[in-house]
Formats: C-alpha cells, sequence, structure tokens
C-alpha cells in the first residue's frame, strides 16, 4: 500500500497490510457483523476534515469514577459493558463483497500468503526504505528537545503547526481517502513533560475531539509517555495562558480507560468535552492478545466520535497508532462494501 499521492509518501507492504486485513476479518463472529449500515458515529455524522507546563502527574487514579453527568452534551459518553458488547464491529452490505462465502474466499486467499512467510519477508525489507521528504523544522535547534525520539520526526510539508507562528509539535496529518471521503487523523507522539501544554494547543486549534492512546505511561520500566491530563476529577488546571484543563469522567472498562475532559478557552468562554480513550491490552513491540478487544475499542470510537482529525498516539507515533488507523480505515471500506486494496493512497 503507497500512502501518499504526491510527496512525502508511507508504503506499507502488500503482505503487511493484508495481514492486518486479516487479523480483522478472523475476529468477526456472527454477532459483531451486522447488515446494510454506514460506519457512522452515533449521531450519524460522516468523518469529515476540519509555554510549557505539564499537567501535574499523580501516583495513580481509581479503577472507576462514573461521575453523574448533568449537561446533556455529556451524554453520549455514558458506556456499560452491555453498550460495548452491543455495538457492531463492523457492518456488511447484505450480499456484498464480504458477505458469507465471499468473505471465506478472501480470508482464505490472506492465510495463503500468511503461510508463505510473505509478511515478515517484506517486514524486514522495510529498513531499506529511506525518507521521502525533508525533516528540517524537526531538526532546529530549538525543536530538537521537542522530539521524543531523535530519529522519528514529522514531514516538514505533513507536520501539525501550532498557532499562527505555525510551532512546532511532533505530530502528522494523515488524510486516507475511504470512497468518496476522506478520513483524517493527526498521529502524534505521546507528549514529553515540556509539550503538554503544545499538545492541548493543538487538540483546541484542530477541533478534535477525540484522542486515541494506544501506550501506557510507562511500559518495561521506561516512560513512554507524560501523563497530560489532570489527576483529580473537577478540579480546573491552566495549561496555557488561555486553555484550562478539567478532567469531569473516568471510568475502566475492560480493555481501555474512557476519560471524559473539559476544555475551556478561558478568554472567550467557549467550552469543547475530548474523549480520551487509552487502550491498555497493547503491549509495547507485541501484539494485543485478543484482537476483538481493539476492534471494540475502535467501534466505540467511531461511536462516540463527533467531528474534526481523531487524533492517535502511542510513544513515537508510529506503530501502533499506525496499525490503529489502517485498520479504522478498512472498516471504513468494508462497511461501504469497498475493495480494501493494498494500493490504495493516502496524502500525508
Amino acid at each position: 500500500m503507497v500512502i501518499g499521492n504526491k510527496q512525502p509518501r508511507l508504503v506499507v507492504p502488500d503482505g503487511l497490510y493484508k495481514y492486518m486485513l486479516f487479523i480483522t476479518f478472523s475476529c468477526l463472529q456472527p454477532g459483531n457483523v451486522i447488515g446494510l449500515g454506514s460506519y457512522s458515529n452515533n449521531n450519524g455524522n460522516e468523518r469529515s476534515p476540519s509555554q510549557s507546563n505539564s499537567v501535574k502527574q499523580g501516583k495513580g487514579e481509581a479503577k472507576s469514577h462514573d461521575v453523574k453527568i448533568e449537561s446533556s452534551s455529556l451524554d453520549r459518553f455514558r458506556v456499560t459493558s452491555e453498550k460495548l458488547s452491543s455495538l457492531p464491529l463492523v457492518q456488511v452490505m447484505p450480499s456484498g463483497r464480504y458477505s458469507e462465502n465471499k468473505l471465506k474466499s478472501v480470508i482464505r486467499q490472506i492465510h495463503s500468503m500468511l503461510e508463505q512467510g510473505v509478511p515478515a519477508k517484506e517486514f524486514e525489507e522495510l529498513q531499506d526504505l529511506k525518507p521521502l521528504d525533508e525533516c528540517l523544522i524537526g531538526q532546529s535547534k530549538d525543536n530538537k528537545k521537542k522530539n521524543r525520539y531523535k530519529n522519528i520526526l514529522p514531514y516538514d510539508s505533513t507536520r501539525v503547526p501550532l498557532g499562527t507562528e505555525e510551532g512546532y509539535i511532533n505530530a502528522s496529518y494523515i488524510k486516507m481517502p475511504v470512497g468518496n471521503e476522506e478520513f483524517i487523523y493527526i498521529a502524534s507522539q505521546g507528549p514529553l513533560p515540556s509539550t503538554v501544554s503544545d499538545f492541548w494547543q493543538m487538540v483546541w486549534e484542530q477541533k478534535a475531539t477525540v484522542i486515541a492512546m494506544m501506550t501506557q505511561e510507562m511500559e518495561g520500566g521506561k516512560i513512554k509517555c507524560q501523563r497530560y491530563w489532570p489527576d483529580a476529577l473537577h478540579r480546573p488546571v491552566r495549561i496555557t495562558s488561555e486553555l484550562q484543563l478539567t478532567l469531569v469522567k473516568t471510568q475502566q472498562l475492560e480493555s481501555f480507560v474512557l476519560r471524559v475532559v473539559e476544555l475551556h478557552d478561558v478568554q472567550t468562554g467557549e467550552v469543547r468535552h475530548i474523549a480520551h480513550l487509552n487502550f491498555t491490552a497493547w503491549p509495547d513491540h507485541d501484539t494485543p492478545t485478543d484482537p476483538n478487544q481493539l476492534l471494540t475499542f475502535i467501534s466505540y470510537m467511531r461511536y462516540i466520535y463527533k467531528y474534526g482529525p481523531i487524533i492517535t498516539h502511542c510513544s513515537a507515533g508510529i506503530g501502533r497508532s499506525g496499525t490503529l488507523i489502517c485498520i479504522d480505515v478498512m472498516l471504513g471500506l468494508i462497511s461501504r462494501d469497498l475493495e480494501v486494496s493494498p494500493n490504495r493512497s493516502a496524502t500525508m
């Protein structure tokens, strides 16, 4: 798969792309597949484009604080195990290319590639890929300290600029065509203590309503991501001169934590609610034990999605974040009965 119909591009080998497709298909159980329908959020809306003070980090967080919601604008964040189990993992059109025996045929073809070791071979060849654009802005003296990893930088042409002066954050736009639509994401590194305010500035300026965190704060004894949300409920924290952040809800579910944060522009009075979804069942340099948990996470992510780009990050912002994006796009293609082609291109 070639991601990028113009420079820069990210090349994903066909075998690896089909492997992710195989994982997606092989998880589908009869109760998780429903008939004709669009891959959208609960409001029926399709996806459309659209001062460094760290939030104080506590020693831990209670397992569950299901806060009573008074504002009708927060009703969509209410979730139970029964609600999660009722969400379809994918929607398939009756008699479409992914129904019944046609789906079995696709799975057999992909399984054959796996037996031949095609994905593993192509994965090894990824190390030979060369950069397809400049990363000069991220390498500048002032910006080097804002990168978690010195060798993982955004392309200059697709980085996310901050403010009117187009300041720097290690984050990139990823725009994926799905039929006549375009799914838009921002893939970011896990915030550093010095970039927490930059991260929330990006969330506000990009009008994002969902953040998908695919890492833990610490893994294998190493810090992977700074805690960038408040520890305590209903205690506002000023993160920039303009933005105030409040944690209004947190709930521990089987494989992810749901947090709802309130961003408040203290100068204009505008208030927005952001869903922060932290997937907890994906070890670094490994794969989820139960792929159904990842599909449930993505299904809920889509359910509560409202508008703007979905912001996703792991630690570096390339591995688990990239896989989340690819699977989400595959589910969107399947629901529209479109071919999941390894030659599909997208702009980064």
